[in-house]
């Protein structure tokens, strides 16, 4: 092989590597760092008042999968007979998300929720303050 020759494969080699990174960092940037997400509406309701829980569940891995969402609703002492938990358990496509959603009726005793959401695919949690008025 001749010096030119090297050269030039050197080179493709080169660039086929650096293609090759960039092309799986641009996709790993997309969905492959899942992370506890919370959504409550309204975030202040009254007694009885409907109320959404959402969280959108990521799978970032390149098979389907189930994936279980947790959700604890955590009051004040005052109200500690008010506490409340539901889980959902959704199939998710690979490399795919659902958004999932969860209606409950606000607490009937007044004071300030905590609202924790922890999901399979994901560490840590994420909370949100429910206010009963």
């Amino acid at each position: 092989m001749t010096k030119a020759k090297f050269v030039v494969a050197l080179t493709l080699l080169a660039m086929a590597y650096l293609t090759l990174a960039a092309s799986a960092q641009a996709q790993c940037t997309r969905c492959c760092f899942s992370y506890p997400n919370l959504a409550v509406n309204p975030t202040t309701a009254q007694e009885g008042q409907p109320v959404v829980v959402t969280t959108v569940l990521q799978n970032c891995l390149p098979y389907p999968r189930v994936i279980t969402a947790k959700v604890n609703v955590q009051p004040g002492t005052a109200c500690a007979s008010y506490a409340e938990a539901f889980s959902m358990s959704i199939y998710v496509p690979r490399l795919q998300s659902r958004t999932v959603s969860y209606t409950f009726a606000a607490p009937k005793c007044r004071g300030s929720y905590q609202v924790i959401e922890s999901s399979s695919n994901a560490s840590g949690a994420a909370t949100k303050t429910l206010t009963v008025q």
